[in-house]
């Protein structure tokens, strides 16, 4: 099998409406690559699935891979790997549409700039802001004392997403949503990491490109509308899955004293928020708990036994 110049690697589960987007703005956007676009089903209802399959089947540039269980976005997304051929891999959330020739403005960039290992564009939202394609790692001094504290006493470099910036720029942490990644350099750092199974899986995998030595930037002239459910209110069980990352994030990348500190801030904050949150009383008796890694979602999935008897079938 040749290798071709880049895959495009995005989960459907449920939102086939939106995937179907998505692969049309990248069909009619995507000029002078060669390039396939594999989409993980993360064990959606048959009846979403198979209008994923109508919808898709005509193009000879899609893969379609049924995943037998909901794995998750890190799991769902290694899933797609293990069929990319691509020189570049383009992660990208199913929400988004790609507004201009995105993926050739980040290739073209990563080709003459081999210090830089991951990309991501300029990720718009419904008004027009984009503080969310960047971000900054969860340092101990920003977690404790908050931004401006970290802004006088922090030699860190990197911008806020506080900041708006309209250059090529080196970032810190970018949105999970975008993120295009020089082949060799995944594959050396381990891809993503299978334990977050929402959440946290960006200022993770950022960080270890940053701890293998390679770069990470925000091209803003490469641009993505990104359609996301900022606004609805969270579940219990969604809420809890973030602070179970958080934590796994933390056990990863901290120090014994860090974690320590970091855990107490996060509890009292968590205590505070008991009579002022929805679900606050059920997360302050989670954080009890400790946020076990044993109570995420990724534990609690029903296998969905749709096509072929394996655990996994493509389509096409």
């Amino acid at each position: 099998m040749k290798n071709i110049d880049l895959s495009f690697i995005t989960i459907n589960y449920n939102s086939s409406n939106l995937t179907i987007k998505l692969v049309d703005s990248i069909i009619s956007q995507t000029v002078n690559l060669d390039f396939e676009i594999i989409v993980v089903d993360n064990a959606s209802q048959n009846e979403d699935f198979q209008n994923l399959c109508d919808s898709l089947n005509r193009f000879d540039q899609v893969k379609i891979i049924k995943n037998k269980i909901n794995s998750g976005f890190a799991s769902g997304n290694m899933l797609g790997v293990n069929y990319a051929t691509g020189r570049y891999y383009f992660f990208i959330n199913n929400d988004c549409i790609l507004l201009n020739n995105t993926s050739k403005i980040l290739k073209d960039f990563l080709d003459f700039n081999n210090d830089v290992g991951l990309a991501t564009a300029k990720v718009l939202d419904n008004n027009g802001n984009y503080s969310s394609s960047y971000k900054q790692f969860p340092h101990l001094i920003k977690q404790l004392f908050g931004n401006s504290i970290q802004r006088i006493v922090s030699k860190n470099r990197f911008p806020s997403n506080k900041i708006k910036l309209e250059k090529n720029s080196e970032v810190e942490v970018i949105s999970g949503s975008c993120m295009f990644f020089r082949r060799d350099v995944f594959c050396s750092i381990g891809g993503f990491d299978t334990v977050f199974f929402l959440y946290c899986e960006e200022e993770d995998i950022c960080k270890r490109v940053w701890d293998f030595g390679k770069k990470v930037y925000f091209i803003p002239k490469a641009e993505v509308f990104h359609e996301a459910g900022g606004s609805t209110e969270k579940s219990f069980e969604i809420e809890r899955e973030f602070y179970i990352s958080y934590y796994h994030l933390l056990d990863k990348h901290y120090n014994f004293l860090g974690i320590l500190l970091l855990k107490i801030a996060l509890f009292i904050k968590l205590f505070f928020r008991i009579f002022k949150k929805k679900n606050g009383f059920k997360i302050f008796l989670a954080a009890i708990q400790g946020f076990s890694i044993k109570s995420s979602l990724r534990y609690r999935q029903k296998l969905n036994n749709l096509g072929e008897n394996k655990y996994y079938s493509i389509i096409n």
